[in-house]
């Protein structure tokens, strides 16, 4: 493993693509790589790009991208596609818009199916970020899968969340407004050159005022009534950039002709001096951790379950909540609560480590 984590960071390309397709497995190997990873990176922002599918995520990344290499940045992007749910496989499309960079040394991409994960990100989306922060790439580019309203997965994991959205799809605020608009440090409207643009930006504009206000409101009253001396805390931090309760920055563009994206870039290259202050890098380590903890823990239960909905004293529980002797609460109860004991039961412990107790 030594001898892999060296190559990676003296830029060995090869084993920075195999280290990849490691962290993507199951089994000790990945496990050490994963846990290695995770104590050697986490200074480096990362930039999370998402909205709506066919707002031209890939195409501002592939715009910013060039506009990166003429500053000299190597930057390295990790692009999630959705996953077929008929032949689990992916076309991986968001590479082939970035095609003009595959030749450039100074720039890695890599593609990653979701694998029916949720979120808009794939499990091993963590991971193949920390290793190119490991190889040196800064910045680290993440673009999720296109996303619904609550699919907000990347607010958790990037340093800096820019969502994107587009003119043309009718009722454009409900496509965000439930979820993605309050994760943005920056709200980009992409295709300016379409008629319906100025209306849309005029609609996100107003969207966000009528949020920050609200939350603002919130935060205020929550202070006000749980702190000691009554005095709000103004300067706490949503989980981005962009401070609680002041509404993110709109920017309209043009990413295919690259229209102001140069403006955008310069509120990008802002937001990432800020993320590197000390404060923010151990605030934004935490949530990333915190993340994948919460993450894991879900999927060892869910496994645990499914396992559990198949045996055979399930039965009598089924039969139960169908006599009306039990109700449907107290079923998922008891499914939940051997679930989580037989997950915990199926993990062994490591080496000097002590299991936790689940029987109370």
């Amino acid at each position: 493993m030594d001898a892999l984590i060296d190559k990676i960071r003296r830029g060995d390309r090869r084993s920075l693509a195999r280290a990849m397709s490691l962290a993507d497995k199951a089994g000790q190997e990945a496990q050490a790589l994963k846990d290695r990873l995770r104590r050697s990176t986490g200074n480096v922002p990362w930039w999370g790009f998402t909205g709506p599918p066919g707002v031209g995520k890939s195409t501002l990344i592939d715009t910013l991208l060039g506009m990166l290499r003429q500053r000299g940045c190597r930057v390295g992007v990790v692009a999630v596609d959705p996953t077929s749910p008929v032949s689990d496989g992916a076309l991986l499309g968001d590479r082939v818009r970035m095609m003009r960079h595959a030749v450039d040394e100074e720039v890695f991409i890599r593609s990653l199916a979701t694998h029916r994960r949720e979120g808009g990100l794939s499990d091993a989306t963590l991971h193949c970020a920390r290793l190119l922060e490991l190889a040196g790439y800064d910045p680290v580019l993440i673009e999720t899968v296109g996303v619904g309203q609550n699919e907000v997965d990347v607010a958790g994991v990037t340093d800096i969340c820019v969502v994107i959205v587009g003119a043309g799809y009718g009722d454009d605020i409900q496509l965000t407004k439930a979820g993605l608009l309050e994760i943005a440090d920056i709200l980009v409207v992409n295709k300016c050159d379409l008629p319906d643009a100025n209306r849309l930006l005029n609609e996100v504009r107003e969207q966000l005022v009528l949020s920050s206000s609200a939350t603002s409101g919130q935060a205020v009253y929550s202070d006000l009534t749980k702190s000691p001396g009554g005095t709000p805390d103004r300067k706490q931090a949503s989980p981005g950039c962009t401070p609680k309760g002041m509404a993110p920055e709109v920017v309209g563009i043009e990413a295919k002709s690259g229209k102001d994206v140069d403006h955008l870039l310069e509120k990008l290259l802002e937001l990432d001096r800020a993320a590197r202050q000390p404060q923010q890098r151990q605030r934004h380590k935490q949530t990333r951790v915190l993340s994948e903890i919460r993450h894991s823990a879900m999927l060892v239960c869910e496994q645990a379950l499914e396992d559990r909905l198949v045996a055979p004293a399930t039965k009598e529980l089924i039969a139960g909540l169908e006599r009306g002797e039990l109700s449907l609460d107290q079923v998922v109860r008891e499914l939940s609560v051997i679930s989580c004991q037989l997950s915990v039961e199926r993990e062994p412990p490591r080496s000097g480590g002590r299991r936790l107790r689940t029987d109370g």
